[in-house]
């Protein structure tokens, strides 16, 4: 079975597609605290969340500040590889063991600029994204 299959984000690739970016994603197991990445790590992939979720934290004058939590069937770290020079802009920490579908940069990138409802899904997310974290760094300053 495809590791990808079932995914909302993937659901209007075809089913060649689906078999071809599998060829370079993995599942990842993840423990409760555990770090993804930290902010200012050069982005290599994109993480698709299966189950639990994720506290996502930036510093912020100085402090670390909670932006949002992912929860299954979202993506992590999507805006370091469509937006933002390859930079993971903040630190994704699993709240409880989770478990997650890792995509390499290249093959999620040459993937979506094939297809262009999957880079709108991309850049839907990204904007919200981009929203949220002004709306989190207005309230601190």
């Amino acid at each position: 079975m495809n590791i990808l299959n079932g995914i909302k984000l993937l659901s209007d690739l075809s089913k060649k597609d689906l078999e071809n970016l599998s060829l370079f994603c993995q599942l990842k197991k993840m423990k409760k605290w555990e770090i993804l990445f930290k902010e200012w790590d050069e982005a290599n992939a994109m993480y698709i969340l299966k189950s639990w979720n994720f506290e996502i934290r930036k510093r912020i004058n100085w402090s670390d500040v909670i932006l949002w939590n992912v929860e299954a069937e979202e993506i992590l770290w999507e805006m370091a590889l469509f937006w933002n020079d390859n930079k993971r802009m903040a630190t994704a920490i699993s709240k409880e063991d989770s478990e997650l579908v890792t995509i390499l940069s290249f093959s999620i990138k040459d993937l979506a600029n094939k297809n262009p409802i999957l880079l709108e899904k991309i850049k839907d997310i990204i904007n919200d994204r981009i929203i949220d974290n002004k709306i989190v760094e207005t309230t601190l300053n």
